[in-house]
């Protein structure tokens, strides 16, 4: 007989005969989970949401349990928790790219850093930490964060957190180059 045990134990047994089934049944879950879906990153998720959610509860299995069966019942109500999640969160009302710039100021650069050299760029990126320096000139070769992540084997968050502060060190750095001309833009 089938289904859950009353009485979870968890045990090896189990989990390399859970493990054996996720294998044989990745292909199966992940073509269900792409027409529920209809999105392959989205299936992907889903079907490791499954396997996490089978290694999590897999001592509650009886032995005699059909594992394939079982895996599509947590494939099938996570989809359902993830639809109904859906519909519970507001709509996002996309704003038109034109409408978007019209209701934004124009942003014009301050006059005052037009004495700025790209010399001094040049040597206050050298005096930022290396950190933040390498971030900073991987980023002004036309990297993107992602390749920038991969290559200094961070996390794209780090990658932008460090690009906000190079930014900050920057303006630091450069802001006394500056302050004779931001001195009489005040008068």
């Amino acid at each position: 007989m089938g289904g859950l045990n009353p009485h979870p134990r968890p045990g090896i047994p189990t989990l390399v005969r859970i493990a054996r089934e996720i294998r044989a049944q990745e292909t199966r879950l992940l073509a269900i989970a792409s027409k529920l879906c209809r999105n392959r990153d989205e299936a992907r998720d889903l079907v490791q949401d499954v396997y996490e959610r089978a290694l999590r509860s897999q001592g509650h299995l009886r032995p005699d349990s059909n594992v394939g069966g079982w895996l599509l019942t947590i494939l099938h109500n996570l989809f359902i928790d993830r639809c109904r999640a859906r519909a519970a969160r507001p709509a996002l009302v996309p704003i038109a790219e034109d409408s978007a710039a019209a209701a934004a100021p124009p942003v014009e650069p301050s006059p005052i850093w037009d004495a700025i050299t790209p010399e001094d760029v040049r040597v206050a990126v050298t005096r930022l930490p290396e950190e933040f320096r390498s971030v900073f000139s991987l980023y002004e070769a036309g990297r993107s964060y992602e390749e920038i992540a991969r290559e200094l084997a961070i996390p794209k968050s780090t990658v932008g957190t460090r690009m906000i502060r190079a930014r900050a060190k920057l303006r630091t750095l450069l802001l006394p180059l500056v302050a004779p001309a931001a001195s009489e833009v005040s008068r």
